[in-house]
């Protein structure tokens, strides 16, 4: 069903890794430099967290070996994965980076996982990738009263353009939040532009419409409270493109509000390297037919990637452990588990996996009751600046996890709809209120259409920064998120196939 492949890492990614770790030991001045404002670190600890989440009462003893803590580990070893990549290779653009020597060290981990559980038919598939975006180095630096300062949180936006060996030094003008409005009057060609930003706003184009004006850099600040690195997917914009944390994006524009003419250093070194690969990882349970269940979870992701996707990659080998456990004749049909490479190498040539899945969906999906991706289980519930606390340069933490987007098969597929409702409510899953029409943005989008699939997903006030650690993950979202894939599993397991694929002629849900 799926190609059998040894694996081995190709050589092109060893060479990759030592290009990658040549260019990063060569530190440049502005790392060396006192930053503008401190860049935010995690405010709390691992320990200190474990008895402060909210557990969910455990009336039934269902799933009583699925376990939280034993899932967090899983994240804390692929977190480990990505800090040897940020430590050995790139102390600035990390993560579990596809085609990079972290995600072949991902996809070996995750099949060491799979023979640790004693699961058949493992393999790890590798995909050719095209030319991947790889910045090797950056720089960005403000003079302030003939001193220095770094502009510590810069982060390119993923794609973005770069500058030539020398950089630019160039006047930085503020837009506000870049609506025309904003660009009235302001003449921002060959200049710097610095932009307002937050999660929640409506998209106002200001990025392209900079570049369009003829900005020759743009900087987007996030106005998260604190002081965060983020990475940002793609825009469309042809010149250097940043993300800033909140504070430095104050403090910027603060030297603009006194009559200051500020003047930026830039400098973004960009690689586009042919020749890597990345890889899908296979295992399976058998059952007593040859009807299929799938578990998938994408492995890459930027910086400790914790949220986005280590908890899902954890929450599905602890489904793997959980059915390992049960006798093969009573598993009604087989399992498969896939760890994707992902999606986060957006624009072309991206997400190869899930491309495969479509493309052979009629051999891989023919005799399929259930798919389920697994994809964020577990984000601590934040809130940003509360009324009356006082603390509005924090994101405040509470003592639970978000509630979910959640897509069930459909408004076509009542019967997946009401299982998963149940489950979620049996271990405390809190959702919207009303299920997303097709499958929400992830790897499920790309077959959904084929296939009964099954979704819960969240992004919140950490998500794609260097804070999203596995302290951001709550081991209480983890377990009962985790029993609620596995109820439904075996409720489905009690329907007969035709009740769960879509009535001929039904087409997709509108």
């Amino acid at each position: 069903m799926q190609m059998i492949i040894s694996k081995q890492i190709d050589l092109r990614c060893l060479l990759l890794t030592l290009g990658l770790f040549l260019s990063a030991i060569c530190t440049t001045s502005a790392q060396e430099l006192e930053p503008l404002r401190p860049v935010s670190k995690v405010p709390y600890q691992l320990d200190a967290l474990q008895d402060s989440f909210l557990e969910w009462p455990d009336t039934t003893n269902a799933y009583a070996s699925v376990d939280g803590h034993r899932m967090q580990t899983y994240v804390v070893e692929q977190q480990d994965i990505s800090r040897r990549y940020r430590d050995t290779v790139n102390p600035q653009y990390w993560g579990r980076i596809i085609g990079a020597s972290s995600d072949w060290e991902s996809a070996e981990w995750l099949e060491q996982k799979y023979r640790d559980l004693e699961l058949q038919d493992i393999s790890i598939q590798p995909f050719d990738l095209t030319p991947q975006w790889f910045p090797q180095s950056w720089s960005v630096t403000v003079t302030v009263a003939g001193r220095e300062y770094s502009v510590a949180t810069a982060h390119p936006f993923y794609r973005s353009t770069g500058t030539d060996t020398n950089g630019v030094e160039l006047e930085l003008i503020y837009v506000g939040l870049g609506t025309e409005a904003d660009f009235a009057g302001r003449d921002v060609a060959g200049k710097a532009v610095l932009i307002s930003d937050m999660l929640g706003l409506p998209e106002e184009g200001a990025l392209l419409r900079a570049s369009e004006k003829g900005a020759a850099a743009i900087f987007n600040a996030r106005m998260m409270p604190g002081n965060m690195r983020y990475q940002a997917y793609p825009v469309v914009t042809d010149v250097p493109t940043f993300t800033l944390g909140n504070e430095d994006g104050i403090a910027l524009r603060e030297l603009i509000e006194g009559d200051l003419v500020p003047k930026l250093k830039i400098k973004l070194d960009i690689d586009i390297v042919s020749g890597l690969q990345t890889a899908m990882v296979w295992g399976t349970l058998p059952g007593q037919t040859d009807e299929t269940i799938y578990v998938m979870a994408h492995r890459d992701g930027f910086f400790d990637a914790a949220g986005d996707n280590a908890a899902g990659v954890a929450s599905m080998i602890e489904l793997a452990e959980y059915y390992a456990g049960i006798p093969a004749e009573e598993r009604r049909r087989t399992l498969i588990f896939i760890g994707l490479d992902g999606h986060h190498n957006s624009g072309p040539g991206f997400g190869v996996g899930r491309m495969w899945l479509a493309e052979n969906h009629e051999n891989l999906f023919d005799k399929t009751a259930l798919l389920i991706n697994a994809e964020h289980p577990s984000t601590v519930q934040t809130i940003v600046r509360p009324r009356y606390l006082n603390r509005d340069e924090e994101i405040i933490w509470s003592n639970s996890y978000t509630a979910f987007h959640w897509y069930a098969g459909g408004s076509t597929r009542p019967e997946l709809n009401r299982i998963a409702l149940n489950a979620f409510r049996e271990f405390g899953i809190s959702t919207y209120l009303e299920p997303n029409p097709r499958a929400p943005a992830g790897d499920l989008s790309r077959v959904f259409q084929y296939v009964p699939g099954l979704t819960t997903t969240d992004y919140y006030h950490y998500f794609h920064s260097e804070l999203e650690t596995v302290e951001t993950v709550p081991w209480t979202g983890l377990q009962n998120t985790t029993k609620a894939y596995a109820r439904i599993i075996d409720e489905v397991n009690k329907l007969d196939l035709d009740v769960l694929k879509r009535p001929p002629g039904t087409g997709l849900d509108q």
